[in-house]
């Protein structure tokens, strides 16, 4: 019986032994190497083979802690091969160590979640557990609070959106969300959050947030019904506001439906504090409303391939005085695209006013994984008519300086 024990026990420390079979070990690093296969095709920011290795092992040791840190080594300096050699042969020797209780699966998606996070600020590797449910979630039926949540520094930030319930229920631009029905949220993805808030309209969510000035609390919030406008409009006497949620297959509609009733000499404003973006054709659309045929809306890069310049493809459609747009820390992405545009037209007074936006400009790509989980990958950035792209440093307000949006 000794005897029995004691194989055991050398079998369990002796990842080389293990590695010959087809484990799951090995079925981890197929998946690993998969990942880093679509983000080396994919990724607009190049990394070699090995810096992606040497970033990911780092990531994993910092996370185990002092246990693995032995392992650690720089591996962005050697070929592409011993690279890979030797990230392997660290992770079967963090695998082996006595006391490890995280399975080679677990230690893989960890390791390629602490790459994403050194990669860019929205590259993110879902665990296939998490990407499971964030698929059911997705299934089921229900609706949300009208709030969206952007991650800075690993943290997750509300931004509710206008005449949400979010909003009604006092969540202010720039609170920290905690967790969600008790759930932390640390270390998920955005859609699994997502999928906690959903819910049956008319029922209650509990977020619990901290606010700017650092006290915690728990807020109680309504889910919405799923039929919210993606534009909501309020006339003025010296002109009509539109508040924009998002940038929707529904926006186009309602948004010529909305100025239809702007009469002549009218001010337009265009509130966009909040706004997330969403669809980049329809912000490209939007944009095209109010421009003239040929003048540049945005430019797509993305690495390997020729910039591809959207320019707008017909007179535009109405034709205000003046035009306001308002802007905050929560507005992004697509949002952001339409700022630059009008504001470098000729043809238009524009002015925007407010706090710097979000700073959002790339394009994403989406891929299931063979092995389990899901990547989400940057694969380009959007460039502004002013010649710059806006990723990591926002759009400034115009008002406030002196028409430039740019620092």
């Amino acid at each position: 019986m000794r005897v029995s024990l004691i194989i055991i026990a050398a079998l369990a420390l002796c990842p080389l032994l293990r590695a010959t079979e087809p484990t799951e070990l090995r079925a981890a690093l197929d998946l690993f190497n998969e990942c880093v296969g679509k983000i080396q095709a994919n990724a607009y920011h190049q990394e070699t083979k090995s810096v992606i290795l040497a970033k990911a092992l780092h990531g994993l040791t910092e996370l185990l802690g002092d246990t693995a840190r032995a392992y650690d080594a720089d591996l962005s300096a050697m070929s592409d091969e011993a690279a890979q050699s030797s990230f392997e042969q660290a992770l079967q020797s963090i695998a082996a160590s006595p006391g490890q209780r995280r399975s080679p699966r677990e230690l893989v998606e960890s390791a390629l979640q602490a790459f994403c996070k050194q990669h860019d600020p929205y590259t993110n590797y879902i665990r296939a557990d998490d990407y499971k449910m964030v698929q059911l979630m997705n299934k089921s039926t229900g609706s949300g609070i009208g709030m969206t949540v952007h991650v800075k520094a690993g943290a997750f930030f509300c931004h509710p959106l206008p005449g949400s319930t979010a909003e009604a229920a006092g969540i202010k631009a720039g609170d920290k969300l905690l967790s969600v029905e008790g759930k932390p949220l640390e270390g998920k993805p955005l859609e699994y959050i997502a999928g906690l808030i959903k819910g049956e309209p008319g029922t209650e969510v509990m977020l619990r947030v901290e606010r700017t000035f650092g006290r915690s609390q728990n807020v109680n919030v309504i889910r919405e019904a799923i039929t919210m406008p993606s534009l909501i409009v309020e006339k003025r006497l010296a002109g009509i506001v539109l508040r924009l949620r998002k940038f929707s297959a529904e926006l186009m509609a309602e948004t010529r439906l909305a100025l239809s009733q702007l009469s002549a000499g009218s001010t337009l404003t265009l509130d966009l504090r909040g706004c997330p973006g969403g669809s980049l054709e329809v912000a490209v659309e939007f944009a095209n409303l109010f421009l003239e045929p040929d003048e540049p809306i945005v430019t797509l890069r993305s690495h390997g391939q020729p910039d591809e310049v959207r320019k707008a493809t017909h007179s535009r459609e109405f034709k205000a005085p003046a035009i306001v747009l308002l802007q905050d820390e929560g507005t992004a992405s697509g949002a952001e695209l339409v700022i630059a545009a009008l504001l470098h037209s000729p043809h238009l007074r524009a002015i925007s006013q407010g706090a710097k936006t979000y700073g959002k400009g790339v394009i994403q790509g989406t891929y299931d994984l063979q092995g389990g989980g899901h990547l989400v990958l940057t694969t380009g950035e959007a460039i502004a008519p002013q010649g710059r792209g806006w990723d990591g440093i926002g759009l400034l307000p115009s008002l406030e300086n002196s028409g430039k949006i740019f620092p």
